[in-house]
């Protein structure tokens, strides 16, 4: 995995953040901690530490397009991919391209029964595109797993795959790392979150 030499997020950043992330307790199931980012993306301060963050993780790793996945990986993707300087390209779900498009099936994982199916315009990557997936969280890993699949069935290469944070208690992280490059910008951050972020998931 690339080695950053010095912290993305100062530890006033990493606390101007996580203060506004809301933990979730026993959802989506019971056990389970989930960690909601949209009051993260309503404040324009803690939003724009997460984009930075991300866009100094990656200038200098050569990335060529990044690829965000529906539908909350978008509003992460776009302005990372502004932020480099290269083209944002979206990974839907089944059905939702109205041009010819490239897919891959797959199954959910770790207890999340079902499969799914995602595509991308057919041209939008290529074999000389070093590839940046992104999304909003990390839970299973296999919708991850599934948009790395894709973006190498197209002949492109994977630099990491990248989220906010992660649903703990799942081992997504772990699993997705036998396929390719991890990266969690918030570690743990229930650990950070204050007990007045902590809400009721019983409802």
């Amino acid at each position: 995995m690339p080695q950053i030499l010095s912290p993305i997020l100062s530890p006033k950043e990493r606390e101007q953040v996580t203060r506004k992330l809301q933990v979730v307790p026993n959802f989506p199931r019971p056990g389970l901690n989930f960690t909601d980012v949209s009051s993260v993306i309503e404040d324009p301060e803690a939003f724009k530490i997460v984009i930075d963050a991300f866009v100094k993780r990656y200038k200098t790793m050569k990335v060529t397009a990044v690829a965000g996945i529906e539908s909350r990986g978008f509003i992460f993707a776009a302005p990372i991919a502004l932020g480099l300087g290269v083209p944002f390209v979206p990974i839907r779900k089944p059905g939702k391209l109205p041009c010819c498009s490239v897919g891959v099936d797959f199954k959910f994982g770790r207890g999340f029964h079902g499969k799914s199916r995602l595509e991308v315009r057919e041209g939008a990557l290529g074999e000389s595109d070093n590839v940046l997936i992104i999304d909003d969280m990390i839970g299973s890993g296999s919708t991850l797993m599934g948009a790395a699949e894709l973006v190498r069935k197209v002949g492109a290469k994977v630099v990491e795959c990248a989220c906010a944070v992660e649903l703990e208690g799942l081992g997504g992280r772990q699993l997705t790392e036998q396929k390719c490059d991890v990266f969690v910008l918030l570690d743990n951050p229930s650990l950070d979150t204050p007990s007045s972020m902590m809400v009721d998931g019983s409802g």
